[in-house]
């Protein structure tokens, strides 16, 4: 079976592209031609201004060597860029025979329309007969704030899926509140693989090296004065695996025209540590899949219902803290034995989703 696959493979994010990767390396794995679709936002391919274009150019060149060769080698293969709506005249899409959007916060509703616009809900195959089917779309928060006229037109196109998935419970609460619609909870793409697959595909260490992993988002002195205070406690040195991002203006200038450490770099440091400190969605999901001790510092300003709705799957909410409650929690170590059934169920029944969605 022929299936395009929509998300935001494109993004300098160490989740976002793999992601992509997990569940394009999953189905070609069980046999199905998956192929990325290129949807990409204009502002990285059609920038007007000079200025613009010389700085994604510089941006570019300093993500070279990470995202831009992560995508080369393990984001393939794809269709040709599709930057604006008229481009889908490239992409042969009555060859397909289902389209899978998702996973990432794809369907949030402060982001969703930003980039994509009515793309991410694949308003693009009206008067195709390819089957719609979401995978693992996250709505990011517990609430929906877009207009009534976003609104009517979402429901008309989820209307067209053949079946939904999403990964937080809050988003199927309103899927069907708001769209009328029911949906599935399943993992995250990620999740679908184990870690002796990332290990084996990546060339990942498997041994521990005695150090604590902080991949941080938003980085700043409160960030720092708690990792310092957790290395005297744990008696274990800090690698940080993130670019910082100040909170100023030209903090994030230099984080975007920073190199950034590679993906497979990524996962390494997290795959060898002894303990991870996250903010990130994906810190957080790949410790749990390297079976890792971690703790999660609440994130509230980038959606806390998705951290909240996967710690509960695995009976784990107590990793989710505040820079005040971490000592209260760190000593409470976890015990993976006690979850490897869970994982096990939870993937059974994400794989019978996909399975199910492409028979009908």
């Amino acid at each position: 079976m022929k299936i395009g696959l929509l998300s935001p493979h494109y993004a300098y994010n160490y989740g976002a592209v793999l992601q992509a990767f997990a569940l394009k390396h999953y189905l070609r794995g069980i046999g199905h031609d998956a192929v990325i679709l290129n949807r990409r936002p204009a502002y990285q391919c059609a920038i007007p201004s000079l200025y613009g274009r010389i700085a994604r150019k510089i941006e570019e060149f300093a993500k070279r060597n990470s995202f831009g060769v992560f995508e080369k080698k393990y984001l393939q293969p794809q269709t040709e860029p599709v930057i604006f709506p008229k481009d889908w005249n490239k992409v042969p899409l009555k060859d397909f025979d289902s389209v899978i959007v998702g996973s990432d916060q794809v369907w949030r509703d402060d982001y969703a329309f930003n980039s994509f616009g009515y793309n991410v809900f694949l308003d693009f195959l009206e008067g195709f007969d390819v089957r719609r089917i979401s995978y693992a779309p996250s709505l990011g928060k517990e609430s929906w704030e877009a207009g009534p006229k976003t609104e009517e037109r979402v429901k008309r196109l989820l209307k067209e899926f053949s079946a939904i998935s999403v990964r937080e419970s809050s988003s199927i609460n309103i899927l069907q509140q708001k769209f009328g619609v029911k949906a599935e909870l399943v993992l995250d793409p990620t999740m679908l693989l184990n870690a002796s697959e990332y290990r084996s595909v990546f060339t990942l260490s498997n041994l521990e090296k005695g150090h604590i992993a902080a991949y941080i988002l938003d980085y700043d002195s409160e960030f720092d004065k708690t990792l310092k205070e957790i290395s005297n406690y744990c008696k274990l040195p800090v690698k940080k695996i993130a670019f910082s991002k100040l909170p100023s203006g030209i903090g994030r200038y230099i984080s975007r025209f920073s190199p950034t450490q590679s993906v497979t770099k990524w996962l390494d440091n997290i795959s060898s540590s002894e303990f991870v400190i996250t903010n990130s969605f994906h810190g957080m999901v790949f410790s749990i899949i390297f079976r890792k001790q971690f703790l999660v510092f609440m994130n509230s300003e980038r959606g806390a219902a998705r951290f909240k709705s996967l710690l509960a799957m695995f009976g784990l909410e107590d990793r989710l803290v505040s820079h005040n409650q971490w000592q209260t929690v760190i000593d409470n170590k976890i015990d993976y034995n006690l979850i490897e059934s869970l994982l096990m169920d939870w993937q059974n029944k994400s794989i019978n989703f996909i399975n199910t969605a492409l028979a009908k």
